[in-house]
């Protein structure tokens, strides 16, 4: 199996558990990534959305993390993780879902509570160098209960409100192992159909 980079993890982060990745948290920082190997990137959210970056307190470097991880997304391949109408997209130059394709670069929007979070959580996925037609989302019905509530969000604790599911996480890792330069380093090519977990 190919090893998959994770940048911008939780100092908790359920990737830490999993087998073939390569975990950059903030101890380990992700701008020492080298590059060499697909990624899935979760740069921090609160200066970039729409809904929180008029409160956010951003550590220095923080905000500029976020265009780091577009960098290396068309670099190296993979996916990168941002709440819906995430203004990060426009500032990395990362087309909106609903776009043509933009190149090897497309976005998806998706609920996390088709991979098991409490609530919709409604998320932009942008790919780079995966063929739209080898992924899968495991659709499901979600209970109306919460999910566009604010009162049940709140009972969730500020690590609980971020965190991602196991099965998000090994899902968005088979997706960017799809991911390759092709041997002749001409572009892009997908090597395995991702499937349903």
């Amino acid at each position: 199996m190919r090893t998959v980079a994770i940048l911008c993890a939780a100092s908790r982060s359920i990737y830490k558990s999993l087998p073939d990745v390569e975990v950059y948290d903030a101890r380990r920082d992700a701008r020492t990534f080298g590059g060499g190997m697909p990624i899935v990137a979760h740069p921090p959210c609160r200066s970039w959305s729409v809904k929180t970056k008029h409160q956010a307190k951003p550590e220095p470097g923080e905000k500029e993390l976020g265009l780091f991880c577009c960098e290396k997304l068309k670099e190296c391949g993979g996916v990168l993780e941002q709440p819906t109408f995430s203004e990060l997209f426009e500032a990395g130059g990362l087309p909106q879902p609903g776009r043509p394709l933009d190149g090897d670069l497309w976005t998806i929007e998706v609920w996390q509570a088709w991979w098991g979070y409490p609530m919709k959580k409604t998320t932009w996925l942008a790919f780079c160098g995966i063929d739209p037609s080898q992924i899968e989302v495991p659709l499901r019905l979600h209970n109306r209960e919460g999910s566009g509530q604010r009162r049940p969000y709140k009972r969730l604790s500020r690590n609980q409100r971020s965190a991602t599911t196991r099965e998000f996480a090994e899902w968005l890792v088979s997706a960017a192992r799809l991911a390759e330069k092709n041997s002749k380093g001409d572009g892009w090519t997908a090597t395995a159909i991702l499937s349903r977990p």
